[in-house]
């Protein structure tokens, strides 16, 4: 089994992928879109091209925890993902995702800058991390139940 994280923008999307054996987030590639339809179509290549079987997308979930207007465009955008692409589709709590991520990058001495996609590509290896660790502590059987949508 292999899992994709995103971390989705409108014009950039952070990806990262698992290794096989579902402990490490690895760096992949950010990818500059045009639009939904293109960003549908470059992540369905990459499910295909690399045996995907679960995406792990980042919810940008308000500070207080609620669902405000980017994080309901990524659930939409999230379903379409699961009915075009047939995949199990999570999401996992990405708040202060991209001040690790600049931080992160910093101590590599990297650029965090948005133009370079490193921001975007740094943000979806921890989103995809912090669920691989958290999948590693769960009974195999409460696996999927853990990581629903927030209920609206």
């Amino acid at each position: 089994m292999r899992v994709l994280g995103l971390d989705l923008g409108d014009r950039r999307i952070g990806v990262a992928i698992s290794d096989p054996s579902c402990k490490l987030a690895l760096w992949s590639e950010t990818l500059f879109v045009s639009g939904e339809r293109d960003a549908q179509r470059r992540i369905g290549d990459i499910v295909r091209e690399h045996g995907i079987n679960r995406i792990v997308v980042g919810l940008p979930l308000n500070l207080d925890g609620s669902v405000g207007f980017r994080a309901e465009k990524t659930q939409a955008f999230a379903g379409l993902l699961r009915d075009r692409l047939k995949v199990e589709v999570l999401f996992w709590d990405e708040r202060l995702t991209t001040s690790i991520a600049k931080r992160t990058l910093h101590d590599a001495g990297r650029k965090a800058t948005k133009r370079d996609g490193n921001l975007d590509q740094m943000s979806a290896v921890l989103i995809l991390q912090g669920y691989l660790d958290r999948l590693a502590t769960l009974p195999t059987s409460s696996v999927g139940a853990v990581h629903e949508p927030p209920s609206e």
